[in-house]
Protein backbone atom coordinates (compact mmCIF):
# COMPACT_ATOMS: atom_id res chain seq x y z
CA UNK A 1 0.00 0.00 0.00
CA UNK A 2 1.62 3.16 -0.77
CA UNK A 3 1.99 5.83 2.28
CA UNK A 4 -1.01 7.87 3.13
CA UNK A 5 -0.49 11.41 2.98
CA UNK A 6 -3.11 13.88 3.86
CA UNK A 7 -2.52 16.08 0.96
CA UNK A 8 -3.23 13.84 -1.71
CA UNK A 9 -5.76 11.61 0.14
CA UNK A 10 -8.51 11.09 -2.19
CA UNK A 11 -11.95 9.35 -2.53
CA UNK A 12 -10.84 6.06 -4.06
CA UNK A 13 -10.59 2.90 -2.96
CA UNK A 14 -9.90 -0.52 -4.02
CA UNK A 15 -9.56 -3.84 -2.56
CA UNK A 16 -5.83 -3.20 -1.94
CA UNK A 17 -6.27 -0.40 -0.36
CA UNK A 18 -9.46 1.64 0.31
CA UNK A 19 -7.09 5.46 -0.22
CA UNK A 20 -4.76 6.18 -2.83
CA UNK A 21 -2.72 9.00 -3.31
CA UNK A 22 -3.93 12.25 -6.26
CA UNK A 23 -1.07 10.97 -8.01
CA UNK A 24 -2.22 7.23 -8.75
CA UNK A 25 -5.85 8.56 -9.35
CA UNK A 26 -4.58 10.55 -11.69
CA UNK A 27 -3.17 8.27 -13.86
CA UNK A 28 -5.86 5.98 -13.70
CA UNK A 29 -7.81 8.83 -15.43
CA UNK A 30 -5.64 8.00 -18.99
CA UNK A 31 -6.61 4.61 -18.96
CA UNK A 32 -8.96 2.61 -21.59
CA UNK A 33 -12.44 3.09 -20.30
CA UNK A 34 -12.38 -0.75 -20.55
CA UNK A 35 -9.69 -0.88 -17.53
CA UNK A 36 -12.02 0.69 -15.45
CA UNK A 37 -14.12 -3.09 -15.33
CA UNK A 38 -11.38 -4.10 -12.65
CA UNK A 39 -12.32 -2.02 -9.99
CA UNK A 40 -13.21 -3.55 -6.88
CA UNK A 41 -15.60 -1.65 -4.37
CA UNK A 42 -15.39 -2.08 -0.75
CA UNK A 43 -18.11 -4.01 0.80
CA UNK A 44 -17.12 -4.33 4.65
CA UNK A 45 -19.38 -6.36 7.22
CA UNK A 46 -19.99 -5.29 10.99
CA UNK A 47 -20.68 -8.35 13.43
CA UNK A 48 -16.94 -9.00 14.33
CA UNK A 49 -16.21 -12.79 14.51
CA UNK A 50 -15.64 -14.00 18.23
CA UNK A 51 -11.90 -14.88 18.29
CA UNK A 52 -12.24 -18.44 18.16
CA UNK A 53 -14.05 -17.95 15.28
CA UNK A 54 -11.94 -15.55 13.32
CA UNK A 55 -10.40 -18.56 11.42
CA UNK A 56 -9.31 -18.43 7.30
CA UNK A 57 -12.12 -20.81 7.01
CA UNK A 58 -14.95 -18.11 8.56
CA UNK A 59 -12.88 -14.99 6.63
CA UNK A 60 -13.18 -17.69 3.31
CA UNK A 61 -17.24 -17.91 4.08
CA UNK A 62 -17.30 -13.92 3.83
CA UNK A 63 -15.73 -13.48 0.68
CA UNK A 64 -18.08 -16.13 -0.53
CA UNK A 65 -20.80 -13.81 0.65
CA UNK A 66 -19.23 -11.26 -1.34
CA UNK A 67 -17.44 -8.76 1.84
CA UNK A 68 -14.01 -8.21 0.91
CA UNK A 69 -13.54 -6.24 4.10
CA UNK A 70 -14.75 -7.65 7.58
CA UNK A 71 -14.72 -5.01 10.70
CA UNK A 72 -12.76 -7.04 13.51
CA UNK A 73 -11.71 -6.71 17.44
CA UNK A 74 -9.72 -8.63 19.63
CA UNK A 75 -8.17 -8.85 23.24
CA UNK A 76 -4.80 -8.11 22.51
CA UNK A 77 -1.69 -7.11 19.85
CA UNK A 78 -1.08 -10.71 19.49
CA UNK A 79 -4.38 -11.84 18.95
CA UNK A 80 -4.29 -9.13 16.16
CA UNK A 81 -1.68 -10.36 14.71
CA UNK A 82 -2.69 -14.45 14.43
CA UNK A 83 -6.42 -13.15 13.22
CA UNK A 84 -4.53 -10.76 10.51
CA UNK A 85 -2.57 -13.82 9.28
CA UNK A 86 -5.83 -16.26 9.19
CA UNK A 87 -7.23 -12.78 7.12
CA UNK A 88 -4.36 -13.08 4.95
CA UNK A 89 -4.94 -16.64 4.10
CA UNK A 90 -8.38 -15.92 3.17
CA UNK A 91 -7.95 -12.96 0.91
CA UNK A 92 -10.16 -10.28 2.65
CA UNK A 93 -9.16 -7.22 4.47
CA UNK A 94 -9.58 -6.30 7.94
CA UNK A 95 -10.40 -2.66 10.09
CA UNK A 96 -9.00 -3.95 13.52
CA UNK A 97 -9.01 -2.73 16.51
CA UNK A 98 -9.42 -3.19 20.59
CA UNK A 99 -12.91 -1.60 20.32
CA UNK A 100 -11.80 0.67 23.35
CA UNK A 101 -10.33 3.69 22.84
CA UNK A 102 -8.47 3.88 25.94
CA UNK A 103 -6.93 0.59 24.78
CA UNK A 104 -6.15 1.65 21.79
CA UNK A 105 -4.55 4.71 22.66
CA UNK A 106 -2.27 2.86 25.54
CA UNK A 107 -1.61 0.00 23.75
CA UNK A 108 -0.64 1.79 20.01
CA UNK A 109 2.92 0.78 19.87
CA UNK A 110 2.24 -2.85 20.65
CA UNK A 111 -0.68 -2.52 18.50
CA UNK A 112 1.06 -0.96 15.30
CA UNK A 113 3.99 -3.51 15.79
CA UNK A 114 1.73 -6.50 15.96
CA UNK A 115 -0.45 -5.50 12.66
CA UNK A 116 1.28 -2.55 10.56
CA UNK A 117 3.16 -5.21 7.98
CA UNK A 118 0.34 -7.20 7.42
CA UNK A 119 -1.11 -7.29 3.50
CA UNK A 120 -4.69 -8.02 5.30
CA UNK A 121 -3.96 -4.46 7.53
CA UNK A 122 -6.58 -2.05 6.15
CA UNK A 123 -7.72 0.42 8.57
CA UNK A 124 -6.90 1.20 12.65
CA UNK A 125 -10.62 0.85 14.12
CA UNK A 126 -10.67 3.45 16.91
CA UNK A 127 -14.40 4.47 17.85
CA UNK A 128 -18.00 3.86 16.80
CA UNK A 129 -20.96 6.43 16.93
CA UNK A 130 -18.71 8.30 19.18
CA UNK A 131 -19.97 11.43 21.80
CA UNK A 132 -18.50 14.62 21.64
CA UNK A 133 -17.40 14.07 25.04
CA UNK A 134 -14.58 11.23 23.54
CA UNK A 135 -13.59 13.35 20.88
CA UNK A 136 -10.09 14.44 22.89
CA UNK A 137 -8.99 10.88 23.26
CA UNK A 138 -10.13 10.20 19.86
CA UNK A 139 -7.51 12.93 18.56
CA UNK A 140 -5.11 11.66 21.13
CA UNK A 141 -5.44 8.00 19.89
CA UNK A 142 -5.46 8.77 16.00
CA UNK A 143 -1.93 11.35 16.23
CA UNK A 144 -0.53 8.43 18.04
CA UNK A 145 -1.45 5.35 15.16
CA UNK A 146 -0.30 8.13 11.92
CA UNK A 147 3.08 8.81 14.12
CA UNK A 148 3.56 4.91 14.48
CA UNK A 149 2.45 3.84 10.99
CA UNK A 150 1.69 6.62 8.82
CA UNK A 151 0.50 4.02 5.99
CA UNK A 152 -2.62 2.99 7.35
CA UNK A 153 -5.49 5.43 8.16
CA UNK A 154 -7.87 5.21 11.68
CA UNK A 155 -11.16 4.04 11.02
CA UNK A 156 -14.06 6.34 13.04
CA UNK A 157 -17.77 5.63 12.69
CA UNK A 158 -20.15 8.13 13.23
CA UNK A 159 -23.26 8.45 13.90
CA UNK A 160 -26.28 9.37 11.43
CA UNK A 161 -29.09 11.74 12.28
CA UNK A 162 -30.78 10.94 15.13
CA UNK A 163 -33.88 13.73 14.62
CA UNK A 164 -36.72 12.95 13.10
CA UNK A 165 -40.36 14.23 13.53
CA UNK A 166 -41.48 10.77 13.85
CA UNK A 167 -39.44 9.76 17.45
CA UNK A 168 -40.63 11.51 20.93
CA UNK A 169 -38.36 13.54 22.11
CA UNK A 170 -36.09 13.57 18.82
CA UNK A 171 -34.15 16.75 19.75
CA UNK A 172 -33.57 15.36 22.91
CA UNK A 173 -32.09 12.29 21.65
CA UNK A 174 -29.31 14.03 18.83
CA UNK A 175 -28.02 16.06 22.20
CA UNK A 176 -27.84 13.21 24.45
CA UNK A 177 -26.20 10.57 21.80
CA UNK A 178 -23.99 13.46 20.12
CA UNK A 179 -23.80 16.01 22.54
CA UNK A 180 -24.61 18.12 19.55
CA UNK A 181 -28.36 19.48 17.86
CA UNK A 182 -27.47 18.34 14.81
CA UNK A 183 -26.00 16.21 12.68
CA UNK A 184 -23.82 18.76 10.11
CA UNK A 185 -22.13 19.90 13.81
CA UNK A 186 -21.68 16.95 15.18
CA UNK A 187 -19.41 15.70 12.46
CA UNK A 188 -18.14 18.93 11.48
CA UNK A 189 -16.79 19.24 15.15
CA UNK A 190 -15.39 16.24 14.71
CA UNK A 191 -13.27 16.79 11.82
CA UNK A 192 -12.18 20.19 12.94
CA UNK A 193 -10.61 18.01 15.88
CA UNK A 194 -9.77 15.38 14.34
CA UNK A 195 -8.66 15.42 10.58
CA UNK A 196 -9.51 12.12 9.66
CA UNK A 197 -8.49 10.58 5.92
CA UNK A 198 -11.90 8.94 5.34
CA UNK A 199 -15.95 9.26 7.11
CA UNK A 200 -18.14 6.89 7.77
CA UNK A 201 -21.59 7.13 9.72
CA UNK A 202 -24.65 4.63 9.79
CA UNK A 203 -27.90 5.00 9.79
CA UNK A 204 -30.63 2.06 9.10
CA UNK A 205 -33.56 3.94 7.42
CA UNK A 206 -35.96 1.18 7.03
CA UNK A 207 -38.52 0.67 9.69
CA UNK A 208 -42.18 -1.17 9.98
CA UNK A 209 -45.04 0.45 10.39
CA UNK A 210 -46.45 -2.90 11.94
CA UNK A 211 -44.90 -3.64 15.30
CA UNK A 212 -42.89 -6.64 14.37
CA UNK A 213 -43.49 -10.46 16.01
CA UNK A 214 -41.03 -11.89 18.79
CA UNK A 215 -38.40 -14.23 17.02
CA UNK A 216 -40.18 -13.35 13.42
CA UNK A 217 -39.11 -10.34 11.99
CA UNK A 218 -40.11 -10.59 8.29
CA UNK A 219 -42.53 -8.40 7.06
CA UNK A 220 -45.23 -10.78 5.60
CA UNK A 221 -46.18 -8.02 3.04
CA UNK A 222 -46.63 -5.54 5.74
CA UNK A 223 -45.37 -1.90 4.62
CA UNK A 224 -42.13 0.50 5.82
CA UNK A 225 -41.59 3.82 6.10
CA UNK A 226 -38.24 5.70 5.99
CA UNK A 227 -36.59 8.13 8.56
CA UNK A 228 -37.17 11.31 7.46
CA UNK A 229 -33.61 12.29 8.19
CA UNK A 230 -31.92 9.65 6.40
CA UNK A 231 -31.36 11.39 2.77
CA UNK A 232 -30.24 14.88 5.18
CA UNK A 233 -27.58 12.50 6.98
CA UNK A 234 -26.24 11.68 3.49
CA UNK A 235 -26.46 15.66 2.32
CA UNK A 236 -24.23 16.24 4.88
CA UNK A 237 -21.96 13.84 5.24
CA UNK A 238 -21.47 13.92 1.15
CA UNK A 239 -20.84 17.13 1.37
CA UNK A 240 -18.30 16.95 3.99
CA UNK A 241 -16.19 14.54 2.16
CA UNK A 242 -16.47 15.91 -1.04
CA UNK A 243 -15.29 19.41 0.54
CA UNK A 244 -12.13 17.42 3.05
CA UNK A 245 -11.87 15.00 -0.98
CA UNK A 246 -11.66 11.96 1.31
CA UNK A 247 -14.12 8.64 0.83
CA UNK A 248 -17.17 8.29 2.50
CA UNK A 249 -18.56 4.82 3.84
CA UNK A 250 -22.03 4.01 4.68
CA UNK A 251 -24.51 1.66 5.74
CA UNK A 252 -27.27 -0.66 5.04
CA UNK A 253 -29.04 -2.86 7.49
CA UNK A 254 -28.11 -6.42 7.44
CA UNK A 255 -29.75 -8.44 10.33
CA UNK A 256 -33.19 -7.37 11.82
CA UNK A 257 -33.49 -5.82 15.04
CA UNK A 258 -35.39 -4.14 17.33
CA UNK A 259 -34.20 -1.05 20.13
CA UNK A 260 -37.06 -0.38 21.53
CA UNK A 261 -41.07 -0.10 20.89
CA UNK A 262 -41.55 1.83 17.55
CA UNK A 263 -38.08 0.81 16.26
CA UNK A 264 -38.83 -1.92 14.40
CA UNK A 265 -36.11 -3.09 11.95
CA UNK A 266 -37.46 -5.58 9.29
CA UNK A 267 -35.68 -8.09 7.94
CA UNK A 268 -34.04 -6.47 4.98
CA UNK A 269 -35.47 -7.38 1.51
CA UNK A 270 -34.07 -7.11 -1.51
CA UNK A 271 -35.67 -3.87 -2.47
CA UNK A 272 -34.44 -2.69 1.26
CA UNK A 273 -30.79 -3.65 0.28
CA UNK A 274 -30.75 -1.58 -3.24
CA UNK A 275 -32.66 1.20 -1.66
CA UNK A 276 -29.92 2.12 1.14
CA UNK A 277 -26.85 1.18 -1.24
CA UNK A 278 -27.82 2.39 -4.38
CA UNK A 279 -28.60 6.09 -2.87
CA UNK A 280 -25.17 5.71 -0.51
CA UNK A 281 -23.43 5.58 -4.17
CA UNK A 282 -25.68 8.04 -5.69
CA UNK A 283 -24.57 10.58 -2.84
CA UNK A 284 -20.79 9.07 -3.92
CA UNK A 285 -20.33 6.19 -1.28
CA UNK A 286 -16.87 4.91 -2.04
CA UNK A 287 -17.32 2.13 0.11
CA UNK A 288 -20.57 0.05 0.98
CA UNK A 289 -21.22 -1.40 4.82
CA UNK A 290 -23.69 -3.82 5.87
CA UNK A 291 -24.58 -4.12 10.04
CA UNK A 292 -24.44 -7.24 11.87
CA UNK A 293 -23.20 -10.55 9.87
CA UNK A 294 -23.01 -12.53 13.08
CA UNK A 295 -24.44 -12.99 16.13
CA UNK A 296 -23.03 -15.67 19.08
CA UNK A 297 -25.69 -15.19 21.05
CA UNK A 298 -29.51 -13.78 21.25
CA UNK A 299 -29.53 -10.16 22.69
CA UNK A 300 -31.20 -6.88 21.54
CA UNK A 301 -33.74 -8.89 19.39
CA UNK A 302 -31.33 -9.31 16.65
CA UNK A 303 -32.21 -12.01 14.26
CA UNK A 304 -31.97 -13.60 10.91
CA UNK A 305 -28.36 -12.50 10.15
CA UNK A 306 -26.45 -14.01 7.52
CA UNK A 307 -24.14 -16.50 10.03
CA UNK A 308 -27.06 -17.49 12.56
CA UNK A 309 -26.65 -18.11 16.48
CA UNK A 310 -25.44 -21.74 15.39
CA UNK A 311 -22.92 -20.84 13.32
CA UNK A 312 -24.92 -21.90 9.93
CA UNK A 313 -25.90 -20.05 7.26
CA UNK A 314 -29.12 -18.23 7.07
CA UNK A 315 -31.53 -17.20 4.21
CA UNK A 316 -29.93 -14.21 4.18
CA UNK A 317 -26.45 -15.07 3.20
CA UNK A 318 -27.42 -15.84 -0.13
CA UNK A 319 -29.89 -12.67 0.11
CA UNK A 320 -26.87 -10.56 0.06
CA UNK A 321 -24.56 -12.39 -1.59
CA UNK A 322 -26.59 -11.88 -4.57
CA UNK A 323 -26.69 -8.11 -3.91
CA UNK A 324 -22.88 -7.63 -3.39
CA UNK A 325 -22.70 -9.70 -7.00
CA UNK A 326 -24.85 -7.10 -8.38
CA UNK A 327 -22.77 -4.39 -6.47
CA UNK A 328 -19.63 -5.73 -7.71
CA UNK A 329 -20.57 -6.16 -11.66
CA UNK A 330 -20.96 -2.09 -11.42
CA UNK A 331 -18.51 -0.93 -9.67
CA UNK A 332 -16.14 0.36 -12.14
CA UNK A 333 -19.31 2.66 -12.49
CA UNK A 334 -18.67 4.36 -8.81
CA UNK A 335 -15.24 3.50 -7.74
CA UNK A 336 -13.27 6.94 -8.04
CA UNK A 337 -16.50 8.94 -9.60
CA UNK A 338 -17.37 12.19 -7.91
CA UNK A 339 -20.65 13.52 -7.62
CA UNK A 340 -21.42 16.60 -9.73
CA UNK A 341 -25.28 16.75 -8.10
CA UNK A 342 -27.86 15.00 -6.20
CA UNK A 343 -31.62 16.11 -6.30
CA UNK A 344 -35.17 14.76 -5.76
CA UNK A 345 -38.26 14.49 -7.29
CA UNK A 346 -41.69 13.93 -5.83
CA UNK A 347 -44.38 16.12 -4.65
CA UNK A 348 -42.52 15.56 -0.83
CA UNK A 349 -38.98 15.85 -1.16
CA UNK A 350 -36.84 14.53 2.16
CA UNK A 351 -36.18 16.93 4.58
CA UNK A 352 -32.38 18.51 3.85
CA UNK A 353 -32.56 17.63 0.03
CA UNK A 354 -33.08 19.48 -3.11
CA UNK A 355 -35.33 19.01 -5.52
CA UNK A 356 -34.96 17.93 -9.14
CA UNK A 357 -33.46 20.83 -11.41
CA UNK A 358 -33.51 20.03 -15.03
CA UNK A 359 -30.81 22.49 -15.56
CA UNK A 360 -28.51 20.17 -13.51
CA UNK A 361 -28.44 16.74 -16.21
CA UNK A 362 -25.34 15.79 -17.47
CA UNK A 363 -25.79 17.27 -21.58
CA UNK A 364 -26.00 13.62 -22.34
CA UNK A 365 -29.53 13.45 -21.11
CA UNK A 366 -31.74 15.24 -23.36
CA UNK A 367 -35.00 15.06 -21.55
CA UNK A 368 -36.64 13.56 -17.85
CA UNK A 369 -39.82 13.69 -16.70
CA UNK A 370 -41.69 11.71 -14.04
CA UNK A 371 -44.27 9.37 -14.50
CA UNK A 372 -47.16 10.47 -12.13
CA UNK A 373 -45.27 11.50 -8.78
CA UNK A 374 -41.99 9.48 -9.26
CA UNK A 375 -40.38 9.48 -6.01
CA UNK A 376 -36.56 9.03 -7.38
CA UNK A 377 -32.84 10.52 -6.12
CA UNK A 378 -31.20 11.61 -9.44
CA UNK A 379 -27.39 11.82 -9.28
CA UNK A 380 -25.13 12.96 -12.00
CA UNK A 381 -21.91 11.11 -11.27
CA UNK A 382 -18.48 11.33 -13.02
CA UNK A 383 -15.66 9.02 -13.37
CA UNK A 384 -12.56 8.99 -15.11
CA UNK A 385 -13.88 11.99 -17.67
CA UNK A 386 -17.34 9.84 -18.27
CA UNK A 387 -20.50 10.70 -17.06
CA UNK A 388 -23.01 8.65 -15.37
CA UNK A 389 -26.51 9.57 -14.67
CA UNK A 390 -28.31 7.72 -11.99
CA UNK A 391 -31.95 7.33 -11.02
CA UNK A 392 -33.04 5.52 -7.66
CA UNK A 393 -36.41 4.72 -6.86
CA UNK A 394 -36.51 6.07 -3.23
CA UNK A 395 -40.13 4.69 -2.83
CA UNK A 396 -39.68 1.48 0.00
CA UNK A 397 -43.01 0.01 -1.15
CA UNK A 398 -43.78 0.61 -4.57
CA UNK A 399 -42.62 0.86 -8.48
CA UNK A 400 -42.20 3.80 -10.13
CA UNK A 401 -41.51 5.09 -13.68
CA UNK A 402 -39.82 7.59 -15.54
CA UNK A 403 -39.34 8.75 -19.08
CA UNK A 404 -35.84 9.99 -20.61
CA UNK A 405 -34.11 10.52 -23.62
CA UNK A 406 -30.39 10.28 -24.57
CA UNK A 407 -27.96 11.44 -27.14
CA UNK A 408 -26.82 8.82 -29.87
CA UNK A 409 -24.33 6.64 -28.58
CA UNK A 410 -25.67 6.45 -25.21
CA UNK A 411 -25.85 3.36 -23.18
CA UNK A 412 -27.54 1.78 -20.15
CA UNK A 413 -25.31 -0.11 -17.37
CA UNK A 414 -27.22 -3.43 -16.80
CA UNK A 415 -27.24 -5.30 -13.15
CA UNK A 416 -24.68 -7.49 -14.82
CA UNK A 417 -22.48 -4.74 -15.20
CA UNK A 418 -22.68 -5.26 -19.06
CA UNK A 419 -23.77 -2.33 -21.05
CA UNK A 420 -26.53 -1.94 -24.37
CA UNK A 421 -26.87 0.85 -26.41
CA UNK A 422 -29.61 3.22 -25.60
CA UNK A 423 -31.41 3.63 -29.26
CA UNK A 424 -32.84 0.39 -29.19
CA UNK A 425 -34.83 1.04 -26.36
CA UNK A 426 -38.18 3.12 -25.58
CA UNK A 427 -38.11 6.34 -23.63
CA UNK A 428 -39.82 4.85 -20.24
CA UNK A 429 -38.16 2.91 -17.65
CA UNK A 430 -39.72 1.26 -14.69
CA UNK A 431 -37.93 0.67 -11.54
CA UNK A 432 -38.56 -1.46 -8.59
CA UNK A 433 -38.70 -0.36 -4.90
CA UNK A 434 -35.21 1.04 -4.38
CA UNK A 435 -34.39 -0.02 -7.58
CA UNK A 436 -31.92 1.94 -9.47
CA UNK A 437 -31.17 2.90 -13.55
CA UNK A 438 -27.80 3.79 -14.72
CA UNK A 439 -27.00 5.28 -17.95
CA UNK A 440 -23.69 6.34 -19.71
CA UNK A 441 -22.43 8.98 -22.00
CA UNK A 442 -21.33 8.09 -25.72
Amino acid sequence: MKKLQESTIIARLSARALVLTTAAVAACAFLPFAALADAKLPLIVWGTLPESEATAARYAEAKEAGFTHVVQWCASAGAAKRILGEAEKAGVKLIIGLHDIKRMTDEAKAFTAACKDSPALEYYYIADEPHKRVFDGIRDCVARYEALDPAHACYVNLFGALCDRRERKDEERQMKFTGFATHDEYIRALYAAVPLKLISFDTYPVLSFKPLEDGDFRLHGARVFLKERWYETLETTSALARERDIPMLAFALLAAHRHYPGQDYPVPTMEHFRLQQYSNLAYGAQGLQYFRYYIPKPYHGYNNAPILYDGKRGPMFERVRELNAELQARAYVFVGAKVRSVRHTGIDIPLGTKRFDPKLLPSFVTSFSTVQSGEFVVSHLNNAGKDYFMVVNRNPNDDMAFKAKFAPGSEIVRRDGTRAKLDAYSDIFWLDPGDAAIFSAP
